[in-house]
This record gives structure tokens, C-alpha cells and sequence, in this order.
């Protein structure tokens, strides 16, 4: 008998793929399935860059031309299943499945609070709060008649060699030493502000750090967007002791794994960290840190004290509305009650 066909839907952003990674790589190594994947951006596509049992990746377009085409094309792989990864509560994630007329379409039950058009999928699961992502991904399973593993697939990225190369050669141009300790930064979060722990903390603790002596080097990563915060903490902290990294994803994630530490804010670039096994340390405020804390034995994170800030985390999406939502629209006290001592005290312990 043949195996099935089956779209994956990863659209959320590249730290959701990285948390559905082990469930993906679950359904992938089951035997049952043809799978193919469609992700949100060349960036969520990473993720799985080279994998050798994914059978086809896509990637959503925004021109509505294009996206006819998409759609045209899924239409005529006949799929017999389709997944939709969580956080999945959106009408996108029905209506797509629906219109490739996919026998049975997959994605969590979020009850009373399901968005519009949710009736068009026909195989559900209820949704739990209070759960990580990765433990809640894994959950669809039961829905493919997938026994779950005792010991489930590690967190995914991809690194092929040809990239971890060329994160090598960075660093040797860099004048990065054998022996040198190596000390990661995001201190972006893209767009959402209300992800951002203080800029002049991150380099109080970077500086801190390096007058003790506990890392060598700095490097600070991050994306286009954030070029200007990249380029204020280098200045900062001196051109001889950071250094700004701009590259693919890839390559980025070769750099991570080079990293003694990687701290960071709740970012895409902290799963990478957790998924290539760096030691990283989450910053969190208004998002979920039971659902969206680095995962694996080696990452750790910072939350607001729930006494002092009993409103954090605030971002309830996709429990309670099909839109990620701060309640604080211009300041983060749950961001800022976090201080420079505290995040240093964690940092000692890891290390």
C-alpha cells in the first residue's frame, strides 16, 4: 500500500517553525507519508534547508499572482492530509486545506475561542493552555494515527556543511582566536518592541562580562532592521571586542553554534541557539514563557516576578484571539523589572 500525501503548514514565523520541528521530523520519519512542506519565508524554509526526506518545500508567496499559483499547485498534488501547525488559530489555516480539497485536514481546537471559518477543518485536537509549543505540536499526532516516541526528536535546524564553513572563515576574519570565549547577542526583537529588554542593559551586561573576564568576544546578531541597534552596542563596546554578524540564516546559525553563550530576547535566533545546543539565556516580559521558552537541556530563560508584575506575560494569542496582542501599547514594566543584576546571576549560574 502507498503512503500518503501530506502538506505541512509552518507559516508563523522561524522560532515556531523551530518548536513544530520535532513534529514534523516525527511525521517524517513515521514511513506513513509523501510529505511536503509549505513555510512562511525563505527564513521559516531554512529551517529544514537540505532535508532529505522532505519530498517538496514551499514557500507562501505575497503577490497574489504568485499565490494563485501556489495554490494551483497544491491543488493538483491531491493531498490526503494536511497539517497546520500551532499556533494555528487564524482563517488562513482552515480555508488554505479546504480549497485543495485535502481529505483530512488537521489543526488544534481552540473551543469557544476558534476564529472564523474553523468548521472547514474536519480532524481537531483540542488546544492546551499552559503547555509548551513543542509538547503541543507533538499532540497533532494522534490525529495521523502516529504513536508518540518515548524519547521525541530534538529541536531542528539545519546547518549544511557548506555554511558551517563559511561560519568558520567569519570567524578567522573576524580574529577570533582558538580558546577565545564567545559571548552571542540579540538584543532585537524585529518588530515587536514589546519583546525588547532595554538596549543600554544588554550592554551593561556584555561589558560587565568582559571586564570579568568570563567571555573574550562579542557577537551581535540580529537583522536589517536592527542595524542600527547592532552597529550603537559595537561602538559601545569597541570594534576589537564585538562584532556585528551579517549573513544568511544558515551561516548565522553556524555562528551561534560557535557560542559559549547566547543571550537574547524572546527571538526566532534564541530557538536557533536552544536547536544547535549553545547554552542561551531568554530574556521574557509579555510573552508566554510557558509556551515559547528555549527548549533542550542546555537552554534556560528570565521572566518578570509574578508578584511584582501579575499581568505577565500578556500576549494571549492563539488562546483567546486569532491576533498576537501586548496589552501595553507604549511601555513594559514586566521588560523592565527585569535587571542587569539578575540577568548576570542567571548568566553565572549557566556558565
Amino acid at each position: 500500500m502507498g503512503r500518503s500525501r501530506c502538506l505541512i503548514i509552518s507559516v508563523s514565523g522561524i522560532g515556531n517553525t523551530i518548536l513544530q520541528s520535532p513534529l514534523i521530523e516525527t511525521i517524517l520519519h513515521s514511513g506513513r507519508f509523501e510529505v511536503d512542506c509549505l513555510f512562511g519565508s525563505s527564513a521559516m524554509a531554512s529551517v529544514f534547508k537540505g532535508h532529505s526526506h522532505i519530498r517538496r518545500s514551499f514557500v507562501l508567496p505575497k503577490e497574489m499572482g504568485r499565490l494563485l499559483g501556489l495554490y494551483r499547485t497544491l491543488l493538483f498534488e491531491k493531498y490526503q492530509f494536511t497539517v497546520a501547525c500551532f499556533p494555528s488559530n487564524r482563517p488562513p489555516f482552515h480555508i488554505l486545506p479546504f480549497m485543495i480539497r485535502a481529505k483530512t485536514r488537521v489543526i488544534h481546537d481552540y473551543g469557544v475561542h476558534n476564529c472564523l471559518l474553523s468548521g472547514l477543518s474536519n480532524k481537531k485536537v483540542p488546544a492546551m493552555d499552559g503547555i509548551h509549543d513543542v509538547e503541543q505540536n507533538l499532540g497533532l499526532l494522534s490525529c495521523l494515527e502516529i504513536a508518540r516516541p518515548t524519547a521525541p526528536y530534538g529541536l531542528t535546524f539545519m546547518i549544511p556543511k557548506g555554511d558551517a564553513e563559511k561560519a568558520l572563515k567569519a570567524i578567522r576574519d573576524m580574529g577570533i582566536e582558538p580558546g577565545d570565549r564567545l559571548l552571542g547577542l540579540h538584543a532585537g526583537a524585529g518588530p515587536l518592541r514589546g519583546k525588547q529588554w532595554p538596549l543600554e542593559r544588554f550592554l551593561k551586561v556584555a561589558t560587565s562580562l568582559m571586564a570579568e573576564k568570563v567571555f573574550d568576544r562579542v557577537l551581535i546578531f540580529g537583522g536589517p532592521e536592527e542595524e542600527p541597534q547592532k552597529v550603537w552596542l559595537s561602538k559601545k563596546m569597541g570594534s576589537g571586542r564585538a562584532h556585528i554578524v551579517s549573513a544568511p540564516i544558515n551561516v548565522v546559525g553556524g555562528l551561534i553554534r560557535e557560542c559559549d553563550l547566547f543571550l537574547s530576547n524572546d527571538t526566532g535566533l534564541m530557538h536557533i541557539a536552544a536547536s544547535v545546543g549553545t547554552k542561551v539565556l531568554g530574556i521574557f516580559g509579555p510573552t508566554n514563557w510557558q509556551r515559547t521558552a528555549p527548549y533542550g537541556p542546555h537552554a534556560h530563560f528570565i521572566r518578570p516576578s509574578r508578584e511584582r508584575i501579575p499581568c505577565a506575560p500578556c500576549l494571549e494569542y492563539p488562546f483567546r484571539g486569532s491576533r498576537p496582542r501586548f496589552k501595553c501599547k507604549d511601555s513594559f514594566p514586566c521588560l523592565e523589572s527585569i535587571t542587569v543584576d539578575q540577568v548576570l546571576e542567571a548568566i553565572y549560574r549557566i556558565v
